[in-house]
């Protein structure tokens, strides 16, 4: 027997903004995959920058150096993936790019570390 159901019509998701602790970040994430995800790529940035600045610059953030290669070997993407999702971030303003002679300078902005 089938129920009658009324459909509801489709709801736009409003923008909205949620901090990512460490520990959701734990449990979101996927170990052992081959490939990278996309989160599994912003979460590398994020405790790259974090590790980055845990020596006292937390309150000033400081970039840290990477390669597109690098990148793409860790991640196991092919380089222009891994540019294309850095191009996405800097235009969300997620991220600060600066390109330098040995690779590029990233900053993740608004990352806060707390003191623990």
């Amino acid at each position: 027997m089938r129920k009658n159901k009324t459909a509801e019509p489709e709801r736009k998701c409003p923008d909205y903004i949620h901090s990512l602790p460490k520990k959701l970040a734990d449990v979101l994430h996927q170990p052992g995959a081959e490939r990278y995800t996309k989160f599994e790529a912003f979460r590398y940035l994020l405790e790259r920058q974090a590790v980055h600045n845990s020596d006292g610059s937390k309150n000033h953030p400081r970039p840290f150096t990477v390669t597109i290669t690098e990148l793409s070997v860790e991640w196991n993407w092919h380089r222009h993936t891994v540019t294309a999702f850095l191009e996405k971030l800097v235009s969300l303003e997620y991220l600060t790019v600066e390109k330098t002679k040995t690779g590029f300078n990233l900053l993740l902005n608004d990352l806060f570390v707390p003191d623990l």
